[in-house]
């Protein structure tokens, strides 16, 4: 088998570069061009979407601080009167009655928002301590505030693991199992 040896002399280099220099110009031009194209939109936020997302998490915090600095009157304004929200608001009561210290960070993961009904999905992390205890209860769940209103956001329920009413899962805990 023989080997076939290709040899170029500088003109033909010269000339293939000629021919590959102008493709690859333009190749990036049309590139830039294209990317200048697709960025140019400016995003513009509506000031009134904005103000009410405000709302939805100046709301999200009132309920967190009003949990943690246990103050059940500013809780029992921001809950819409419903049974279901009764028993929560029970359960808050004994929380308060419970622990001495409680901490509780929220992450709002989502917000969806459909006419006068808000759905907040959030992360949070506690810790409920008594005051004879060294190391407090520590705890974190998933849940999602359901909010109704458009300038006055109200509780209108919560699903999912809330970290309200811990004192009575607790209790549950601390049970000895049957065997």
């Amino acid at each position: 088998m023989s080997r076939v040896a290709r040899v170029y002399n500088a003109a033909m280099i010269v000339s293939v570069g000629n021919r590959a220099h102008p493709l690859a110009c333009w190749t990036v031009l049309g590139l830039i061009g294209l990317v200048a194209v697709a960025c140019s939109k400016a995003s513009t936020i509506n000031p009134d979407d904005a103000a009410r997302v405000r709302n939805i998490d100046t709301t999200v915090e009132r309920i967190r601080q009003a949990y943690t600095g246990k103050d059940a009157s500013a809780l029992h304004s921001l809950f819409m009167p419903l049974d279901s929200l009764r028993t929560l608001e029970e359960e808050i009561q004994r929380d308060f009655a419970t622990y001495d210290r409680i901490t509780l960070d929220f992450t709002i993961d989502r917000v969806m928002v459909d006419g006068a009904d808000v759905s907040v999905y959030f992360h949070w992390l506690g810790q409920w301590q008594h005051a004879n205890d060294d190391q407090p209860l520590r705890e974190r769940g998933h849940a999602i505030i359901r909010l109704v209103g458009r300038q006055t956001l109200t509780v209108s329920g919560v699903d999912g693991d809330p970290p309200f009413g811990m004192a009575g899962r607790r209790i549950q805990s601390e049970r000895p199992r049957g065997r």
